[in-house]
């Protein structure tokens, strides 16, 4: 099982990652896409979602979208979580 991270853990990750915000149950990032681009989007999280075997809360509406992570089997923040949110991270900066 995944280890929660301490309040110190996060937010030192998030002063890395930068467009993310949060605390120990969860950290979010808000994104603003071009509607052509929100179905790719979605898509190619979806595949990053497979791969770590985890998954994202994704709300928004059009090309504003905003992605929610936490590890729920551990009630909240884990390095799981940050690691979505630098590919999520590089997948926008490759797509940019």
């Amino acid at each position: 099982m995944a280890t929660l991270l301490d309040d110190a853990a996060i937010a030192a990750a998030l002063a890395e990652l930068g467009s993310w915000s949060g605390d120990q149950t969860a950290i979010s990032r808000t994104v603003d896409l071009a509607d052509d681009h929100v179905a790719g989007f979605r898509a190619e999280l979806e595949v990053i979602a497979r791969e770590m075997n985890h998954d994202p809360e994704i709300s928004g509406t059009g090309g504003n979208l905003t992605i929610t992570m936490s590890t729920h089997s551990a009630g909240g923040v884990t390095e799981l979580d940050l690691e979505y949110a630098r590919r999520v991270d590089a997948l926008l900066a490759a797509s940019a």
